[in-house]
């Protein structure tokens, strides 16, 4: 994670100048790998035996779980909840999606893989049509989980059940996060959210069933987790909490002739997940109350170059990560 001085509010755009940032991006999946019998969360390299040629993205997206605050004057107790909102979080995803798909596209194919947008692998009407009408699957025991965790939000102090999530045009929200725990002095969520996960449904929805219809050897996801608060005289301010990427494929090795799914066993499943968090959110606009056009532009233009520097990072991590395991066979 990044720690910055309290001095001042950590801002995006200070990573401009921070050209290598792979080592910022930790493992953020379950890497229990699969076995012999093909049961497991992730994948062994060597039984792909190379590295996955087509990887399709299938979902750019920003996630704000929303932030929470509590305030008590006397005996009196108020809350705010504050939220990026459904229009701001379109325009975030287009806008970081569209300037940074050719440093991802450059950065895949160094590691031999070539990244597809949907114009570029939805290739006939079936495959648009299950593109459309694709929904994510989840096992009962993450469904309980989820109902959980909307529960202990509601009753805590560190997160709120308001929750946007808006992709970039041409996308859906293919959503894989937990909900996130915001912490509002921070503006930050936490350093991990995935690395435990044992969904099997939404594996094989995502890693099997995507990848077959489609017709690639792999499926990549990329989200912000982002978070919004008020500032001065009404302004709202806008925070990068994580910037989230992961790979699903198909399970190289399929049950035995007459063997029945069961337990452990998945036919998609995790290929690699990184995320880079912060341990305070970085401000995406300006601090002041009122920025000239200039201003914006430089700040507008440093944020881009910093985002480009996040997305490159997490995809050298990945692509590092893949090759490492392939070559270990």
């Amino acid at each position: 994670m990044f720690f910055f001085s309290d001095c001042s509010k950590p801002k995006l755009a200070s990573l401009a100048t921070k050209t290598d940032l792979t080592k910022k991006a930790k493992p953020d999946f379950n890497k229990n790998k699969i076995r012999e019998s093909g049961k497991g969360y992730s994948v062994d390299m060597s039984k792909v035996g190379h590295m996955p040629k087509k990887v399709a993205l299938v979902s750019f997206y920003v996630d704000d779980p929303g932030l929470f605050k509590e305030t008590k004057v006397g005996n009196t107790i108020s809350y705010t909840t504050t939220n990026t909102g459904t229009a701001n979080a379109k325009i975030f995803a287009n806008d970081f999606y569209s300037k940074s798909i050719e440093t991802l596209k450059t950065t895949f194919k160094s590691y031999d893989m070539e990244l597809l947008t949907p114009a570029e692998f939805l290739t006939n009407d079936d495959q648009k049509q299950f593109y459309n009408d694709f929904k994510v699957k989840h096992s009962s025991l993450a469904n309980i989980g989820d109902k959980l965790g909307k529960f202990f939000k509601k009753m805590g102090n560190a997160g709120t059940t308001i929750e946007t999530d808006e992709s970039a045009d041409g996308f859906g929200v293919v959503k894989i996060n937990k909900r996130e725990i915001s912490d509002y002095k921070k503006k930050g969520v936490q350093p991990t959210n995935l690395n435990s996960c044992g969904d099997d449904q939404m594996l094989e929805s995502i890693g099997y069933d995507l990848c077959k219809n489609l017709e690639v050897d792999a499926v990549l996801i990329v989200f912000n987790t982002q978070l919004a608060s008020n500032g001065w005289a009404g302004k709202s301010n806008y925070w990068m909490g994580a910037v989230n990427m992961h790979m699903f494929g198909p399970n190289p090795l399929p049950l035995k002739e007459g063997k029945k799914d069961n337990m452990f066993y998945c036919k998609g499943i995790w290929y690699a997940g990184f995320r880079t968090t912060f341990s305070k959110g970085l401000l995406i606009n300006s601090e002041k109350r009122k920025s000239t056009d200039e201003e914006k532009k430089v700040i507008d233009a440093n944020n881009i170059t910093a985002y480009n520097n996040i997305v490159k990072g997490l995809a050298n991590k990945m692509g590092t990560y893949l090759k490492k395991e392939l070559e270990a066979k």
